[in-house]
Formats: structure tokens, C-alpha cells, sequence
């Protein structure tokens, strides 16, 4: 007995040093953060050995504090010659510290390092910020830095001067995030639209570069117009967008209560775009939007697929075929053999004919009906019919029906 209060005193007396060890930690970055020199956002971090000519230009860095080991792992082993020689804080968020950190590794090369810490120093995440070269002189990093916005410019002097850009997305807790092209793309038709990024869907944002046009990309931005824990309902804004500029060229926009992008029972489960060649007339192609839904009801599930046409219209688009079926399936069993089943999948073919200059557009559904039996040996047997039939759509003048 004596022996398990002895060691039950050992480990909450180690738990115990443990805790006041984090603490002094804490509260030594605490206290250098409170006196480190600060700067306002927005700024440009150019950082360069032009920026180290003299003395006073070093400063003295707490390494050990900063946790520059976590980020440079070969900071202390020899050979490598790292220094850190200048830090400043800014201040980006409330949740998290971010300090600018410049390191000297070796004779050559130099960079700036944004570091984003917790409130108990821990190191969140980082990203290099600047650069600078002398051994050939070719290549620099120079970074705009906003409130959650990093545009780092990587800059190369070969025979002339190329400069790549890069965004990264600062995230409410502390996380840098590279954009990717299509990010890019569609965070410029956000801004433009006014949006607020809370508000939109972000599962369902969809993207796609026009095939036989890549100077054009289609985009689909859902904007969340109620929401609960079970339901939500999305106003859709479809648009046409530069792909080099990122500036919308043709857009439309439909409420919630017309477009039927509701998701309840029957759930979204995606958002896709066709670029299939829908030759609507002459010299106007459409492109669709498909929306797929979905029940988790076991023994009556549900699936759907619909798609909608769009067409240019001066600078703005016009949906010309709205919410038409390409995909249906139901069902009703008892969800271990018995039980009948429906499927209708729908193919578009555009037709010679026309109705109002636009060419008909003719339907090919086949039917499946399926019906599942038991048989005198409990074994599950399935009988299936399949049926086809065509439908023609018209053109009325204002859409397809």
C-alpha cells in the first residue's frame, strides 16, 4: 500500500512540474510577444541583404521561445550556420499570435517566415514570406501580407525578369491554405458578387473550364438562404467567368423557392456541370447544371438526378430547359429481399428538327422495373422488365417543354 502512495504521489508530482513548466513556457512567450516590435497590416515584407547593412540592423532573436527549431530543423546542427537576425509581430487575429521571423542560412540566403502561434506559443503553422539569394542573384519571394491573405510573388532573373504568384488563405485558426487556380478563380466571382463566404455552400461549389473554350469557365456558387440542423435551402448563382481575368461575363441568379434546391428528406448529395455539346440552335450551344438528390430511407429509397440548360443572352444567361429529370430511382421493401423497384435514366440527343430556331431535343428513357421475391428456399430472386420510350422537348420561345 505504501508503495502505490508513493507512486501516486511521484506522478501528480511530475504531472504537477509538468504543468508549471508550460506555464513559465507560455508566460515567457506571453512576455515577448508583449515587447516585440510590431507592424500594421497591410504590408509588404521584402526582406533582402540590402535590408542588413548595418549593425543595428541585427537584432536579437529568442530562438528558443519562437520555436525556430520546429520550423528549421537543422537550426542547431553544424554545417548549417543558421541565424536568426530579425522578428516583428503583426497582428491578424485575436485567437492566434503571428510573428515575421528573418533567418540567415549560412553566407547566401536569407528568408522571412510568417509563424502563427496559439495563445500558449505553440506553433499553428508557417510560411515563407521572403527570400534572397547572392550566391547566383536569381531568384527572390516577396509577399503582400493582409488580415487572412498571403499574395507571395516568387521572382526568377534567368535572361529576364518572371514573376509567379501565389494566394494563400489565412483560416480563422491560424492554418495557411494554398489556393489552387480554380480557388483563386472562384474567390474573385465571390468578391464580385458580394457575398459573404459563411454564406455559401461550400460542398457545392463547382467549377469547370468550357472545353471548346478555355478562355471561359462556368461557375456555380449555392448561397445558403435558410438553414437549420436538418434542412437548408440555396439561392443558385450560375455564371460565366474570364478564366484568365476572373471577371464574370454572364451570370443568373434564382431563389430558392423557384429553383427547388431544397435539401430535407430527400438531400443534395451534389452539383455538377455538363459541358456536353447541347446544340441548342445555329449559333448558340447550351451547358447544364446537374443536381442530384438523394433519401436515406432504408426500406423506400429514393434517388434523383435533374438538369437545367443555360444559354448566353447578351451578358447575361437565360435557363432555357428547367429541372428536367435525367435520373430517377424509387423503391419500396422490406430491406432484406422483397420488394419492386423503378428506374428511369433519360439520354439527350439534340435533333435536325426545330420549334421556335431552336432544335427539338429529343429524350430516350429506358425503364427498369425490378421485383425481388423470396423463393421456397429463402433464397432472394430478382425478375427484372425493362421498357424504353422517347419524348421530344420544344422550344415555346421561352424554354424547352
Amino acid at each position: 500500500m505504501k508503495s502505490y502512495h508513493l507512486l501516486i504521489t511521484i506522478i501528480a508530482f511530475s504531472f504537477t512540474t509538468k504543468m508549471i513548466a508550460q506555464e513559465h513556457v507560455a508566460s515567457k512567450f506571453y512576455q515577448l510577444i508583449e515587447t516585440m516590435w510590431a507592424k500594421d497590416i497591410p504590408l509588404n515584407d521584402t526582406t533582402n541583404f540590402d535590408s542588413f547593412i548595418e549593425a543595428e540592423d541585427y537584432k536579437t532573436v529568442d530562438v528558443k521561445t519562437l520555436k525556430l527549431e520546429d520550423v528549421y530543423a537543422n537550426f542547431y546542427k553544424e554545417g548549417y550556420n543558421y541565424k536568426a537576425i530579425r522578428c516583428y509581430k503583426i497582428v491578424l487575429s485575436k485567437d492566434f499570435y503571428s510573428v515575421v521571423v528573418t533567418v540567415k542560412k549560412g553566407d547566401n540566403e536569407m528568408e522571412s517566415t510568417l509563424i502563427n502561434y496559439d495563445l500558449k506559443g505553440n506553433i499553428i503553422d508557417h510560411e515563407v514570406v521572403a527570400y534572397d539569394e547572392i550566391a547566383e542573384g536569381q531568384s527572390r519571394i516577396e509577399t503582400k501580407i493582409e488580415r487572412n491573405k498571403l499574395t507571395v510573388d516568387h521572382i526568377l532573373w534567368i535572361d529576364e525578369k518572371k514573376v509567379n504568384t501565389s494566394l494563400h488563405t489565412i483560416e480563422a485558426d491560424g492554418i495557411i491554405t494554398k489556393l489552387s487556380e480554380e480557388d483563386i478563380l472562384i474567390d474573385s466571382v465571390i468578391k464580385q458578387l458580394g457575398l459573404e463566404k459563411s454564406k455559401i455552400h461550400q460542398d457545392f461549389v463547382i467549377a469547370k473550364t468550357q472545353p471548346n473554350s478555355p478562355n471561359e469557365t462556368i461557375v456555380v456558387i449555392p448561397e445558403i438562404a435558410e438553414e437549420n440542423e436538418h434542412m437548408f435551402k440555396l439561392n443558385s448563382y450560375i455564371l460565366l467567368v474570364n478564366t484568365k481575368t476572373g471577371k464574370i461575363t454572364h451570370q443568373y441568379f434564382e431563389s430558392f423557392k423557384t429553383n427547388g434546391w431544397l435539401s430535407h428528406a430527400v438531400a443534395i448529395e451534389r452539383i455538377s456541370i455538363d459541358t456536353a455539346a447541347y446544340q441548342v440552335a445555329k449559333d448558340s450551344k447550351a451547358f447544364g447544371v446537374r443536381v442530384f438528390y438523394y433519401s436515406r430511407s432504408q426500406p423506400n429509397p429514393y434517388s434523383s438526378e435533374d438538369i437545367s440548360l443555360f444559354v448566353k443572352s447578351k451578358d447575361a444567361l437565360v435557363k432555357v430547359l428547367d429541372s428536367y429529370s435525367a435520373m430517377e430511382y424509387s423503391g419500396a421493401w422490406d430491406t432484406r429481399c422483397t420488394g419492386e423497384f423503378t428506374e428511369i435514366k433519360n439520354t439527350f440527343m439534340m435533333s435536325t428538327k426545330k420549334t421556335n430556331d431552336y432544335f427539338d431535343i429529343l429524350v430516350k428513357s429506358k425503364i427498369t422495373e425490378t421485383k425481388n421475391h423470396e423463393d421456397e428456399n429463402g433464397d432472394c430472386k430478382s425478375k427484372e422488365d425493362i421498357t424504353e420510350k422517347k419524348t421530344v422537348l420544344t422550344f415555346n420561345g421561352d424554354e424547352y417543354n
